[in-house]
């Protein structure tokens, strides 16, 4: 059985309900004041990142599509949402305010504020992009509604989940004071290619939140394509990397470059953050240099975390074994059973610096 976080769905709640977790100064620090993440394009609701401390997170949710939008908040008002606070505003995010035209797609999840790049859509037969008409709407900057009409709360902006279909870098141009006050955690999807146009690429993101104190820590998934004019079942070869969801930390510790400085508030959040994403490491590095500060906070979080982390190596020989039993079986389609073993693990595949003569 893989780890849970790889597909980002433990049981509802599972680290609220850890007594491991509980003992930890984070789950103090959240229960006082929960978790303020922003999901940025929620058409699908909540992203499930979250959901292992949903009752210890607040979540700000932004979603233009009016219908979607009263949809779940429908859901929140009948009782049908786990979290300690929630809203979903249908407000459609940008780096100015002002009137904006969304373009819309055969497929509404690929609704953007970018028109397709038809040339490149046609190419890789992307029918799902396929732009079908076009609304007006009024944008706003993610400043403006946190440190506007949220001004209140602080907590809001410190894990943001952004997913907008090819503007992402205009929606962080438009949330400089967040990104400066507030965000340690960054789960952004991006572009490697003009899907739409004009859009900016991960360079150019990578390259400005680096100015924010944000340091680029992997993939939490890829999407790559090809023309498929040859036979994936017989036929191996490598595609185009198209987009993928990148994670970002603001990374308090020594080397890092940059290297911020966080509040014991943001220590808390980052810890959080990195158990949620899956990087267990540096979720133990950085509770022993910072808020770990004695013995009993240390254990507590080291166990935890081994917990969390815990993969028994007979349930990768089960996969393994499994997977020769599926190949057995059908072998005309073994290419396509391996390549789907390895994807789903792709993310726990770093053995590199590990002994081949491992006793």
């Amino acid at each position: 059985m893989l780890p849970a976080w790889i597909s980002g769905r433990y049981p509802l709640n599972h680290f609220v309900n850890s007594r491991k977790f509980q003992s930890t100064s984070v789950a103090v620090a959240l229960s006082q004041q929960p978790l303020g993440f922003v999901d940025i394009g929620a058409r699908g609701g909540v992203h499930d990142l979250v959901s292992p401390i949903a009752g210890l997170t607040a979540v700000l949710g932004f979603e233009p599509d009016a219908d979607a939008c009263e949809e779940i908040n429908r859901n929140a008002r009948e009782g049908k949402m786990p979290w300690a606070q929630f809203r979903l505003l249908p407000v459609a995010l940008a780096d100015h305010e002002g009137p904006a035209t969304l373009h819309l797609c055969s497929a509404p999840t690929n609704h953007s504020l970018l028109p397709i790049n038809r040339e490149f859509v046609r190419r890789y037969r992307m029918d799902k992009f396929t732009q079908v008409g076009q609304v007006s709407l009024v944008t706003q900057t993610l400043d403006a509604v946190i440190f506007g009409q949220l001004e209140e709360e602080s907590h809001w902006g410190e894990f943001i989940k952004l997913d907008t279909q090819g503007t992402e870098y205009e929606i962080l141009q438009g949330a400089k004071r967040t990104l400066t006050e507030r965000a340690v955690a960054l789960f952004v999807e991006v572009e490697f290619c003009q899907i739409y146009a004009g859009q900016k690429f991960f360079s150019d993101l990578e390259g400005m939140l680096r100015d924010f104190g944000f340091s680029f820590y992997g993939f939490h998934s890829t999407h790559e394509r090809s023309c498929k004019l040859l036979d994936k079942q017989r036929f191996l070869g490598r595609e185009r990397l198209l987009h993928a969801d990148a994670v970002f930390f603001k990374d308090p510790l020594p080397g890092s470059e940059p290297r911020p400085r966080l509040t014991r508030r943001g220590e808390h959040a980052l810890f959080a953050c990195a158990l949620l994403l899956g990087y267990f490491d540096f979720a133990v590095e950085l509770a022993e240099a910072t808020f770990a500060g004695d013995k009993r906070e240390s254990n507590a979080v080291r166990n935890l975390i081994e917990e969390l982390s815990y993969h028994n190596p007979a349930d990768a020989g089960q996969a393994v074994a499994k997977l020769v039993d599926a190949t057995n079986a059908r072998p005309h389609l073994a290419n396509v059973a391996v390549g789907r073993f390895v994807d789903e693990r792709r993310a726990i595949c770093n053995f590199e610096d590990v002994p081949t003569s491992v006793d």
